[in-house]
């Protein structure tokens, strides 16, 4: 009997066990996903050169400050942390999924002491029973229900190993984004101080016309009313520039204590980036194959519960040796041995199959809608960022040229108060237009890095350089 169960349990997986259906393409997927009048174009709408997105975008700003506390959050931001985690949970469960496929194997070790109370010789009224027994059991994956259950971990090990490369990424974005911030913050801020020695000097010119009777008391309370808004603007400036480096430093893992110093100015903005094809953006960004194997997770799933509408097959054995003082009476030998086949059929479960289908079904409706939104709006942020590139640029170049005029203005309307042909009001308001158009200079040279920061980042190129080939060996 139990030769005739092994051979039986060899055979049906063998000549029983059937295939899992192909798992849908990425053109399958996004096809679904995708209405049917949205297009992937073949080249950027806002326009690039098409080559090939190259690694390596943080060094590219030559920046060994920003290197070296890239390296610090990568090591120790507790987002991140979680991140890896949830990948060793995603590991670990492709384990415990695949464990099913497997014989269960167990062993049984017990003893048992009785008497009859209702004797008085109580060695002979007294009895020892022992149980050693080792069983297997197996449950026969004839149509391929745990074999489905086990891909499904896998992809959504694959999706969660993506989500941590682009945790990765994001972060390196985040943590470069805030160390510019804190640089507009402290250029701002320095801005701010200029602007109440500025105020200062024109109150303090006030009050030196007024006491020789060229000007009114009218000058002088208003210049000392602009040096006292211009005092606190500064103080708003202190508090901005200190709440940007406590965010970065939350972002190091360090306690936000405001102590991080940042750059005095912007790095020189480098040579524009390739923008590679829209289609290739499907194969590059960390996220979009992340939603990719959800989908193909969901797929297994919903595969998994439409086989557990058709019956279970297991195998079970048992070998046991039972130490009871009947069995030495009767003569009986101790060793027994058992072997079962059965099959679990689904009659009625009050439709809970049928609903964990329908679940299972809804979900991978689900996970393609969801990788649709992710494809569409990498796109958008690839467009944002590459449409940005041009305008940032040219209002720059405006912002600066007004910068220059406002300033010339500034010294021009300063010369003839002195001289007494224009009033103070005149010039304050040429001063307080030049510190506005410097204050949007300093944050339009912040929002060009910063879409720079966030186009490597849409693009799916990776910010740690790719490793150099080895060096041929001499003579080969």
């Amino acid at each position: 009997m139990i030769r005739a169960a092994l051979a039986f349990a060899v055979l049906i997986p063998a000549f029983v066990g059937c295939a899992l259906r192909s798992a849908p393409t990425q053109t399958d997927i996004l096809e679904q996903a995708l209405p049917p009048e949205t297009i992937i174009p073949a080249d950027w709408v806002a326009g690039r050169d098409a080559g090939a997105v190259s690694d390596g975008w943080l060094n590219s700003f030559n920046d060994p400050t920003l290197e070296a506390i890239v390296a610090e959050a990568l090591a120790n931001n507790l987002d991140l942390r979680q991140a890896a985690d949830k990948v060793e949970v995603a590991r670990q469960m492709v384990t415990v999924v695949g464990a099913q496929l497997l014989p269960q194997i167990g062993g049984k070790l017990a003893g048992k002491r009785t008497h009859d109370f209702g004797s008085e010789d109580f060695i002979k009224h007294t009895q020892s029973h022992t149980v050693a027994a080792l069983s297997m059991a197996w449950e026969l994956d004839v149509w391929g229900r745990l074999r489905s259950q086990r891909a499904a971990a896998e992809a959504e090990f694959d999706a969660a190993v993506f989500d941590f490369a682009y945790g990765q990424q994001s972060l390196a974005a985040t943590v470069a984004l805030n160390w510019y911030i804190t640089t507009e913050a402290y250029q701002l801020l320095l801005l701010a101080e200029r602007a109440v020695e500025i105020y200062g000097g024109l109150l303090e010119l006030a009050r030196i016309r007024n006491s020789s009777g060229k000007s009114s008391d009218l000058d002088v309370v208003d210049a000392r009313a602009r040096m006292e808004n211009a005092q606190s603007e500064l103080e708003a400036a202190r508090i901005h520039y200190d709440r940007a480096r406590r965010t970065l430093e939350v972002l190091l893992g360090r306690y936000p204590a405001a102590e991080i110093r940042s750059a005095a100015q912007y790095p020189p903005l480098p040579p524009p980036v390739a923008a590679g094809l829209p289609a290739t953006l499907l194969e590059r960004r960390p996220d979009i194959l992340a939603a990719e194997y959800l989908v193909l997770a969901a797929f297994r799933k919903q595969e998994a519960a439409r086989l557990a509408l058709l019956p279970d097959f297991g195998l079970s054995l048992t070998a046991e040796r039972l130490g009871d003082h009947l069995l030495k009476v009767l003569r009986l030998s101790p060793y027994r041995a058992s072997a079962e086949i059965g099959a679990t059929i689904p009659i009625y479960e009050g439709g809970a199959l049928c609903a964990y289908l329908n679940i299972a079904t809804a979900e991978q409706a689900e996970a393609v809608a969801n990788y649709g939104s992710v494809v569409l709006n990498a796109f958008r942020e690839v467009e944002n960022a590459l449409a940005s590139e041009a305008l940032l640029a040219r209002q720059l170049e405006y912002a600066q040229r007004a910068l220059a005029d406002r300033t010339r203005a500034v010294e021009i309307a300063t010369v003839q108060y002195r001289a007494g042909k224009r009033d103070l009001l005149w010039v304050e308001e040429l001063q307080a237009e030049q510190i506005l158009v410097e204050a949007n200079v300093i944050q339009l040279r912040n929002a060009q890095v910063a879409n720079r920061i966030r186009l490597h980042l849409a693009l799916g190129g990776n910010f740690e350089a790719p490793p150099a080939a080895p060096a041929p060996e001499s003579g080969k």
